[in-house]
Order: C-alpha cells, then structure tokens, then sequence
C-alpha cells in the first residue's frame, strides 16, 4: 500500500533524507486539501482479448498480454478538483504547486491500486502488471480508443486532448492481463519506458514505482 506523503516526498527527489518543516508543513496541508477536493471515480471492462485486438497495439502489450486470454481495461480518476487545487497555488505559490501535483501523483497511483485491487477480487484469476498507453511501443494515440471503450467521458467525466493529455490531468487508462493460469515472465516498467534513459528516479536507485529500478 502506497504511503501517499512518502511517495509524494520521492516523487520530489527526497530519498531517505526528511523534509525541512516548511515542506513537511506545506505537505500536510496540500495533503488535506487534495483529499477533500479529490474525487475518485473509476470504470473497467473485461474482455476476450480477441475481442480487443484493436485496442492492443504494439509489441510490448502484445508480449505482457501473452499468457492472458481475458484483459481488464480501466479508467480512473481524482476529478477536476484536485486539478483546480493545483491550478490555483499555480498563480501564486510554484513550489506549493510542486508539493501538490506530487502528492495528486501519488494519490492517483494509490487509487489505482485500490482499484486494481477490487477488480481483483472480484474477477479472480492471475493478474499482470497494469500498463498504460505511453508505456514501451504502446502508443499514446490509444487514449482517446480507450476512452471511447469505456465510455468514460460520461461515466467518469474523463476525456482526452487532441495531444492526447488525459483531463482532468491526475488520470489514469490502464491494460491488465487476466489468465486462470500462471502468468508468464514479463519485462517490467523500467525496460519498456520511453524515459528510461533520461529518468531522474533511476539516477538516484529508485524507480517510479518504488524499488529498485529494472535493468
């Protein structure tokens, strides 16, 4: 489970060290103010993967999804307040805007554990990890054909931009691979991200996942 102030501290470049008191002061307050403006919606689908097929573009969902033959497809949420919170310590205090936009990431993160979670429970079986269009050779051009499947716009008040930029901005569309049996071996985050080689967390033995990154 995902301590979202520690995260949030990570996501700042904090690594083992504890804030000074003016961040930890601003990150209690950011922390309260996202929760009471945050509000999580989610909506999935499980389908045959043949039925999909259109939806699994590139090499990298194709080789995660190939001991699968069901997949999960999500969408999850904060909702507009979290980004309007951001926005408006955006106009007068930039590194209060900082704390909060990394404490929204974590706090999206969380949520989609969670989600993960009860799908879990409720659809049994082997999950695989989640992946995101964006992730490898998974174009983010896929968004908007998620958001279509879904019919999240009008479930969850999710849509996309023609730069294909989830709004509100803390959100999530995801892929997980369903099997009754084992699943395989696959590559984790780290060798299929776009930023591996530029990745500040990496730079510092961390990834954005937690751990240690993957080689």
């Amino acid at each position: 489970m995902i301590n979202v102030k520690e995260e949030a501290l990570r996501y700042l470049g904090y690594r083992g060290s504890a804030p000074d008191e003016t961040t930890a002061a601003l990150l209690d307050k950011g922390f309260e103010e996202l929760s009471a403006a945050a509000a999580g919606r989610h909506v999935y689908k499980i389908a045959e993967k043949s039925e999909i097929s259109g939806l699994l573009v590139g090499n990298d969902i194709n080789e995660l999804l190939s001991g699968s033959d069901r997949a999960v497809i999500f969408a999850a949420t904060l909702g507009s307040g979290a980004d309007s919170v951001i926005r408006r310590a955006e106009i007068g205090n930039m590194a209060y805007a900082l704390i909060l936009d990394a404490l929204a990431s974590a706090m999206i993160e969380e949520y989609c554990d969670n989600t993960e979670a009860e799908i879990h429970s409720a659809v049994g079986g082997n999950f695989t990890w989640r992946f995101s269009p964006g992730y490898g050779d998974y174009p983010i051009e896929m968004q908007p054909d998620i958001i279509r499947y879904l019919n999240a716009e009008k479930l969850i008040g999710l849509t996309v931009t023609a730069s294909n930029i989830l709004l509100p901005r803390k959100s999530v569309t995801a892929v997980i691979g369903v099997s009754d049996n084992a699943q395989l071996s696959s590559k984790n985050g780290c060798d299929t991200c776009n930023m591996r080689e530029s990745c500040q967390f990496r730079k510092t033995g961390t990834s954005c996942r937690g751990g240690t990154p993957q080689t």
